[in-house]
């Protein structure tokens, strides 16, 4: 009997043994970040627009940094590929206590793609590319509008508004890279034309078999009317801001990337 208890009691104990193995080689294996007191009171406002703002304190930028290098990376991946390559991360804190950091939620996407937008941003330089980062911020936000009034509003085209700064930044990253591509020598105003004639086509072929819009037709005409008038000087915008090849094509690719 007194074999027969013991052998019970190692069995009861081994399971144990094992589990606090596992758990040394994974603290062992995770990163070991430690913050700097000095830094805790030292804040970052990060912002793409006024409503659109994150607050950190200095020591969590730097375990964001080093969790996340591909915020900092020689050479920036899309805002696509950045968010594909890894949105967690655990780690093991000052007191030896795991912790986790997580852009894996939509709204933690949004956050993903405002620092991803500074960082890059700093590496193109603010000052420098100003102006094309105006216009290309605003081409943007014109064609989440356009595919959002289309779609009568949805959760898909807030989250792109949040997100689509750091696709302006990805693409003067592109013209500071390879500025020779886009200084065309023919002229592209028949390609810009062909685009937005595109559009006002897929605008039209949209509406007319929008079951919404057809409603409003029998029940306020005047209503779509100025639905259409809306959309209408979304495309002028367009037309307005398109003024070199460089803004054409990245226009394009980013409504191709994503609203196709």
């Amino acid at each position: 009997m007194l074999v027969l208890l013991f052998g019970c009691e190692k069995k009861k104990q081994e399971p144990i043994k094992k589990i606090k193995q596992a758990d040394n080689i994974k603290s062992q294996c995770l990163p070991h970040l430690y913050d700097d007191p000095k830094l805790e009171k030292k804040k970052v406002v990060i912002h793409a627009e006024e409503y659109d703002s994150l607050l950190f304190s200095k020591n969590e930028l730097n375990r964001i940094e080093k969790l996340f290098p591909v915020l900092k990376a020689e050479f920036p991946a899309s805002p696509e590929e950045a968010c594909s390559i890894k949105l967690w991360e655990n780690y093991i804190d000052q007191n030896g206590k795991e912790q986790s950091i997580t852009f894996s939620s939509e709204a933690g996407e949004d956050q993903f793609c405002l620092l991803y937008a500074y960082y890059l941003k700093q590496k193109n330089g603010e000052k420098k590319f100003k102006k094309e980062r105006e216009t290309l911020i605003n081409l943007y936000q014109t064609i989440n509008s356009i595919y959002w009034q289309l779609n009568y509003g949805g959760t898909y085209f807030g989250h792109q508004y949040k997100r689509l700064n750091a696709s302006a930044e990805y693409s003067i990253y592109q013209l500071a890279t390879g500025k020779e591509y886009y200084e065309k020598e023919y002229d592209f105003q028949k390609q810009k034309e062909l685009y937005i004639k595109t559009i006002m086509q897929f605008v039209e072929d949209e509406e007319s078999q929008n079951v919404y819009y057809q409603e409003d037709l029998h029940v306020n005409r005047k209503k779509a009317n100025e639905r259409a008038k809306e959309l209408k000087d979304k495309i002028n915008i367009l037309e307005k801001l398109i003024t070199n090849y460089f803004y054409l094509n990245q226009v394009q690719n980013f409504e191709i990337t994503y609203y196709k």
